[in-house]
C-alpha cells in the first residue's frame, strides 16, 4: 500500500507543479512564431502567459485530462474529468500503475481511492476516503495528498508558481492533436523553486538536486487560439517518499474545455477509512 501512495503522491505533487512528461511532443513546428493572422501575441513573461490563461479560463470551468507520466521507474497513467470551481475543486480519475488499475475522487476537500484488486483494508469495500485531517497513522502513507490533488486540480496553478522562478526561453508556433498552438519552453531555476517551497519534503528533495548540480529544468505549455492549455509536461526533482530525489517525468493533456462534467462520490457502503489505531 505504501508503495501505491508514494505513486498517487507523485501524481499529485506533479500535477501541482505543472503535470507533465518527457518535453516531446507530436506537434509539427511552424515556420516563424504566431505566423495566424489572428493568432494573439506571444506571452512575453511566465506572469502575463499565466494571466492570459487565467482570464480565458476563469469562464471555463471544467476540461477532460489525460496524463501520463514516470516516477523513479514507477509509472502511472490517468484519465478522466476536472471542475476548476476555486471554492471547491473537483477531480475523477481512472488509473493504472504498476500496483494495479487504481481510481480516485477528489470531492468537498475529500480524497477517495479505490484500491488495486486484493487490496481492500475492509472486504467489500474497495473504497478509501482519506482526509488530511485524520490522526490515522495509516493515512501518513498518503501525506498531504488530498491538499495537493486540491492545488493541482487547476492547471494554472503551475504557472502561478513558475511567475517567480521561471523565464520563458523559447516560443514558437506548433500542430498539436490537429490544433494549432503556441508552444512555450519555460526554464524554471532550481534555486529559485527551492527558496519558494513551503512543504519542507518538497524543499529538501530540490535541494539535493542542486547539491547533485542540477540547475534548472524546462517546462513546456502548448496554449491553443483560445488560450487555454491544450498541453503541459515536465522533467523535474521530486521527493521519492524515502527522504531522496527521484525524477518526476509527466504530461497532461487537456481537452473539452468548458464541456459538463459529473464528479461524484462514490457509494456510501463501498466506502471505507483508515483504522485510528
Amino acid at each position: 500500500m505504501r508503495k501505491a501512495g508514494v505513486a498517487l503522491s507523485a501524481f499529485a505533487l506533479a500535477l501541482t507543479l505543472g503535470a507533465c512528461g518527457d518535453n516531446t511532443t507530436n506537434g509539427t513546428p511552424s515556420t516563424g512564431s504566431n505566423t495566424g493572422a489572428d493568432a494573439p501575441a506571444a506571452a512575453a513573461n511566465v506572469a502575463d502567459l499565466a494571466k492570459s490563461i487565467s482570464d480565458q479560463a476563469v469562464e471555463k470551468t471544467s476540461a477532460h485530462m489525460k496524463m501520463t507520466g514516470d516516477f523513479g521507474g514507477e509509472t502511472i497513467e490517468g484519465e478522466g474529468d476536472v471542475s476548476f470551481d476555486a471554492a471547491n475543486p473537483a477531480m475523477s480519475m481512472d488509473l493504472t500503475t504498476s500496483e494495479g488499475n487504481m481510481s480516485m475522487v477528489l470531492l468537498d476537500g475529500i480524497v477517495y481511492i479505490k484500491m488495486p484488486d486484493g487490496q481492500e483494508l475492509e472486504p467489500g469495500k474497495p473504497w478509501l476516503k482519506v482526509d488530511s485531517n485524520s490522526d490515522s497513522p495509516f493515512a501518513e502513507v498518503f501525506g498531504q495528498l488530498s491538499d495537493q490533488l486540491s492545488e493541482s486540480a487547476d492547471p494554472r496553478s503551475a504557472l502561478e508558481q513558475f511567475k517567480e522562478t521561471g523565464e520563458i526561453t523559447d516560443t514558437k508556433e506548433e500542430k498539436l492533436e490537429g490544433k494549432q498552438t503556441t508552444h512555450y519552453t519555460i526554464t524554471v531555476d532550481v534555486q529559485k523553486l527551492a527558496d519558494s517551497q513551503e512543504d519542507p519534503t518538497q524543499k529538501a528533495a530540490l535541494e539535493t538536486a542542486i547539491e547533485a548540480g542540477l540547475k534548472d529544468f524546462p517546462v513546456d505549455v502548448w496554449i491553443d487560439e483560445d488560450q487555454l492549455p491544450v498541453r503541459i509536461s515536465f522533467d523535474m526533482p521530486a521527493p521519492d517518499g524515502q527522504g531522496g530525489t527521484a525524477t518526476a517525468k509527466m504530461q497532461v493533456d487537456y481537452t473539452g474545455w468548458g464541456e459538463p462534467v459529473d464528479i461524484a462520490a462514490p457509494p456510501a457502503d463501498q466506502v471505507t477509512e483508515f483504522p485510528t489505531s
